[in-house]
């Protein structure tokens, strides 16, 4: 490792911070349905689940007196993952170290909170990349109409649909649904779903938008933006990072997330030195009289098991 990322230049002040960071919700929701699994290295294998073997009844468990049991084998496929390192650092002039008034300003932790918070949406922008595809997501099928339809809408219907098929293909009851934010206003305008709130949760009334929970399935409307502007364009085009016209039904494992344990997705990270999620660097660019300081995080996205999600695609007409 360059000398820069030495242990003499991990600020400790700085990581404690950016962890902190990582670990608040707010607009990010990859946490909730990509858990992070830490990994020991670099590169390895993972477990590719396909969970139905395990409801086949295809061997007699009968035993009679003085026999062996009968035999049976497990039967599963691995993949390799490659994590990869992403930084982002800031350089800050000794002029705007001078003149901060340290009662209001500190430059160093406002320069990792903006570098912690990029890097969070890379990786909300990654899990997007896999999670709303169906390249990805080979179990989708198309919404009866689009919830925004003037007729013809059966969001109860999809979301069955989506439900039976992570329990018969993937063998798991699913737990979570992710409705991008333009699709949630449509469906909490829809009658059959105002109708279910108004006598079963009282929040419409309080924040206007859909209950925590539907239909059995944790509600999540990821909330945050983007600027999807090409590099070098100055005019921003602001979009929620979740902004595809599909809506994903899942079972996330939340309570014991492991590369062992089944789930639609995880972020397989390998912490920084060892145990931390994000590393905070700071050192001297004397030539450029500035303090650097500079965030790090290692890891890669991966879909673990395709038949735990069901996308709805065409949720949505624009």
């Amino acid at each position: 490792m360059a000398d820069r990322y030495s242990t003499q230049n991990l600020n400790r002040t700085l990581t404690q911070f950016a962890m902190e960071s990582m670990g608040l919700g707010g607009p990010f929701v990859a946490d909730r349905v990509a858990p992070v699994v830490h990994v020991p290295t670099t590169t390895g294998s993972f477990y590719k689940f396909s969970n139905t073997g395990a409801h086949r009844d295809d061997y007699d468990a009968l035993r009679a007196p003085k026999s062996e049991s009968n035999e049976i084998r497990r039967s599963y496929s691995s993949a390799t993952y490659a994590c990869s390192q992403y930084g982002l650092r800031e350089l800050i002039a000794d002029e705007e170290m001078d003149n901060a008034d340290r009662a209001v300003i500190d430059p160093e932790r406002d320069a990792m909170a903006l570098i912690t918070r990029k890097l969070r949406l890379a990786v909300e922008v990654r899990v997007v990349g896999k999670l709303m595809s169906t390249a990805f997501m080979t179990e989708n099928g198309a919404a009866t109409a689009a919830w925004n339809a003037a007729s013809g809408v059966d969001i109860e219907g999809d979301i069955d649909t989506a439900k039976l098929s992570v329990r018969k293909k993937g063998g798991v009851e699913p737990n979570t649904i992710v409705i991008p934010p333009h699709i949630a206003v449509a469906a909490k305008k829809d009658s059959s779903i105002r109708d279910l709130v108004k006598y079963t949760d009282s929040t419409l009334l309080v924040n206007g938008e859909l209950p925590p929970r539907l239909f059995g399935l944790e509600v999540v409307i990821p909330l945050a933006l983007f600027d999807e502007a090409a590099a070098g364009i100055s005019a921003p085009s602001l979009d929620f990072a979740w902004d595809d016209d599909s809506v994903l039904v899942a079972y996330v494992e939340r309570e014991t997330p492991s590369k062992r344990a089944i789930s639609l997705a995880y972020q397989l990270r390998r912490p920084i030195g060892g145990s931390l999620d994000i590393a905070a660097f700071r050192y001297r660019e004397d030539g450029k009289h500035a303090t650097v300081v500079e965030g790090l995080i290692e890891q890669t996205e991966e879909v673990v098991c395709p038949a735990c999600g069901y996308l709805i695609t065409g949720a949505f007409s624009s």
